[in-house]
């Protein structure tokens, strides 16, 4: 029988109705989180044309996205650290997913400071909108999801972590919990069986997103997951139950992994790099979840008391950092200690399905886990001090603690009053006192100062642009490690990367990866004299010098005089004076011809002549013409040094610290049969002690005097030994005898060698054979 038309239009205005009432909070949600986030974070005030951070982390960021746009990729360059080129796999950026994100804003509106603000601000709605669709898998009403995607996307963490963009989009925290509360109830048994397979393919696919989000949040996803899995199969009573967990952990770990293959290649082929991204297993007590600051009001509170709370702590106790960051604020406060009374004091009363209490045991774990003292120690001590900065677990204790309130309200507050106008009044309350605990108006003083400076560097940069030719590389200084460089003066550890936002057509010496070839040739650079620094940078086609006088204690006066008088001319000036610019050809037109497309960094070097490795400069002395340590250049003839303390004016000390005795490593074997000529001092009791000097199995002692004297060792060598190496007789450190601060264990100073063979002849080791044997 056929319906009747009365009955179709009654279906498909109920269908509408349905649709209506599904999309009407999340669409609402989405449009007030995001105007409140254009409100609060300033863009209103500032546009999108300017960036919302131009300082600190935020230019490294926004130089991320200009690599990302003017590149393939963000990981290699030749745009930054000139001519060397730059690249950041020695530096493990596991955001591919904000990066792929990034580029396409970027890209599309060509300015990387819109992509950094549009990225951020759909950061409101985005985490908005997954944390109501996490609620509502808890059985939560709309109203009250709406309430707690608005609060949750508040979080004072949002607006505080501006210079760590990434961070900002912490949808990730509500979709791991959901996922754990799915492998918590059984619901997600990674089948392929007909029927089941689409949707174990759509959850692996979900898994192996949020792997590319971060891997700090992808490893407190892990732990959720593995709480919920272990409380299953004890549950249970059976491993298999256990088996969901452990295959979502095995994709989570596998997208990591996948983020972070090219720097994995990278590292076997080119070794590891000591100086880049180093921690240490003590980081995650420094920078760990500390409870109190998750209690506490967030910084600058708009309410006084509270502002001056936080001020007090932060002022009084130790280990405050970033984990100033993670206040929870009060209603995820109440959450979290409602979830911890709940452990502590289970109540009798039913709750819906095991929702608190799988809020709780989340929750305690994460808290266990990472705050200091806890378990985080032991797994960075043991497995990885990568990741150090355990506080940043405080948006996923924000979620479990707000939902855990949410589901206290509607069991305890609003029982069968769903869509009552008492809901909607207590959810406007809600998210109103949100507005007024969990955030601040927009700092308008610092976004003016935002805008000053980057319309500055941006005429200041058009300006240079003017004077030399397009594609022309420009030499920078102060010399500032890249990255997590130093706080130089008032130049921040990544101002120097400010040029390149605003051109594509100059390149930069700035931004080679610290250890490497590129980077150790610019900071042994940097402390040569201007003339030696400007004959090297005009011999490989540099066209101009660029300083940032924030670096220097005298806003550079002393460097650019003597600029002036090595170039014979004065410099252009940022309109807000912190930056000068000196041309290096007296047209504009003038581009160097040299020529560097295809050489090896060695060879750039050995064309600018000079050539720098891990050692320091180097030089062409022979074996005859030995090595002053009193310098830093050492001759190509050494392959290595160990146990030696930094050059002084008259050479330099052992140090035992270092290294338990001093090895000279050669290029080439020494000669068969040569004299040893060193001069050399004691230090304390090593003074007139007998200190050992080795070449191959053949041992020679000198006593060391309290002045430096000379001593000629003569030496067969017929095993072509390539180390000579010297053992002080008892190293001393000067603070055990009352000389400061100087914990150096010194034996033997030496102030320089040379080497002579047998017959009067000169032993001669050519820098040609450092080159070979390199």
């Amino acid at each position: 029988m056929n319906d009747r038309p009365s009955d179709r239009i009654s279906y498909l205005q109920s269908s509408e109705k349905r649709v209506l009432s599904q999309w009407t909070f999340p669409g609402a949600l989405m449009a007030v989180s995001l105007v409140a986030g254009w409100q609060l974070s300033g863009a209103a005030y500032l546009g999108i044309d300017l960036p919302l951070i131009y300082g600190s982390d935020g230019i490294f960021t926004l130089s991320l996205i200009q690599l990302a746009v003017r590149s393939h990729w963000f990981l290699s360059t030749q745009l930054l650290g000139a001519p060397f080129g730059a690249n950041l796999y020695d530096y493990p950026i596991p955001d591919s997913g904000s990066m792929l994100v990034l580029k396409i804003l970027g890209r599309t509106f060509g300015n990387p400071a819109t992509a950094l603000d549009l990225y951020y601000l759909i950061g409101f709605p985005l985490n908005a909108i997954v944390a109501y669709w996490a609620l509502r898998k808890f059985q939560i009403s709309r109203a009250l999801s709406f309430a707690g995607g608005f609060i949750f996307t508040l979080l004072p963490f949002h607006f505080l972590r501006l210079h760590h963009l990434f961070y900002t989009w912490y949808f990730a925290a509500p979709t791991f919990v959901w996922f754990a509360k799915r492998i918590w109830d059984g619901e997600m048994p990674f089948s392929l069986q007909r029927g089941a397979a689409k949707r174990t393919l759509f959850d692996a696919l979900i898994l192996l997103a949020l792997s590319c989000f971060g891997v700090y949040y992808a490893f407190f996803g892990v732990l959720c997951l593995l709480t919920a899995g272990i409380v299953r199969g004890v549950q249970q009573k059976a491993i298999t139950a256990t088996l969901p967990a452990i295959v979502a952990v095995a994709i989570v770990s596998f997208g990591i992994v996948a983020n972070v293959s090219p720097n994995l290649i990278y590292r076997m082929q080119h070794g590891v790099n000591q100086e880049a991204a180093q921690r240490s297993p003590s980081e995650a007590e420094l920078y760990g979840l500390k409870i109190d600051q998750l209690l506490l009001p967030r910084p600058d509170h708009r309410f006084k008391p509270f502002a001056k709370l936080t001020a007090d702590y932060s002022a009084t106790f130790p280990l405050v950092n970033e984990n100033a960051f993670a206040s929870l604020g009060i209603i995820g406060s109440a959450g979290l200690l409602s979830l911890v009374i709940l452990v502590v004091a289970p109540t009798r009363r039913r709750v819906p399905e095991g929702s608190l209490q799988i809020l709780a045991s989340l929750t305690i774990v994460l808290v266990l886990f990472c705050t200091v003292g806890g378990f985080s120690g032991v797994f960075s001590l043991l497995i990885s001090p990568m990741i150090r900065a355990w506080n940043r677990v405080s948006v996923f204790i924000a979620f479990t603690s707000i939902a855990a309130v949410l589901l206290l309200i509607q069991r305890y507050l609003i029982v069968g009053e769903r869509g009552s106008l008492r809901v909607a009044a207590l959810c406007l309350a809600l998210c109103t006192f949100a507005l007024w605990d969990q955030t601040t108006a927009p700092s308008l003083s610092r976004l003016e100062k935002n805008k000053a400076e980057f319309n500055s560097d941006e005429r200041f940069v058009h300006a240079i642009e003017q004077r030399v030719p397009a594609g022309s590389a420009i030499y920078q200084l102060p010399y500032v490690a890249f990255p997590e460089g130093p706080m130089l003066n008032r130049l921040e550890p990544y101002d120097l990367a400010r040029p390149f936002l605003h051109t594509s057509a100059l390149r930069w010496s700035f931004g080679g990866m610290k250890g490497r070839d590129g980077d150790l040739f610019f900071r042994s650079l940097a402390l040569e004299s201007v003339a030696r620094q400007i004959e090297v940078i005009k011999r490989i086609g540099f066209n101009g010098i660029y300083i940032d006088r924030r670096g220097y204690a005298d806003h550079g006066a002393a460097i650019e005089a003597e600029l002036t008088r090595n170039l014979g001319m004065a410099p252009i000036v940022s309109r807000t004076g912190d930056q000068a610019f000196f041309a290096l050809a007296r047209q504009s037109a003038e581009k160097s011809d040299v020529d560097l497309a295809g050489l090896t960094a060695h060879q750039i070097m050995e064309r600018a002549g000079y050539v720098v490795d891990k050692l320091g400069p180097r030089n062409n002395n022979t074996l005859s013409e030995g090595f002053d340590l009193a310098t830093t250049s050492v001759p190509m003839f050494i392959e290595n040094l160990r146990g030696l303390s930094a050059p002084e004016h008259w050479g330099r000390w052992s140090d035992a610290n270092v290294f338990p005795e001093v090895e000279l490593s050669f290029v080439q074997p020494l000669p068969t049969h040569f004299t040893l000529h060193i001069r050399m001092q004691g230090y304390g009791p090593n003074v007139g002690q007998p200190s050992s000097i080795m070449v191959g199995q053949q041992a020679q002692t000198v006593i060391p005097g309290d002045g430096i004297r000379e001593f000629a060792l003569r030496f067969d060598n017929p095993t072509a030994a390539r180390t000579i190496r010297i053992r002080p007789a008892s190293p001393h450190s000067p603070q055990q005898s009352g000389g400061g601060n100087d914990g150096r264990l010194l034996g033997v100073g030496i102030a320089k060698f040379w080497i002579t063979t047998g017959e009067g002849e000169t032993a001669e080791m050519e820098s040609r054979q450092y080159a070979a044997g390199a």
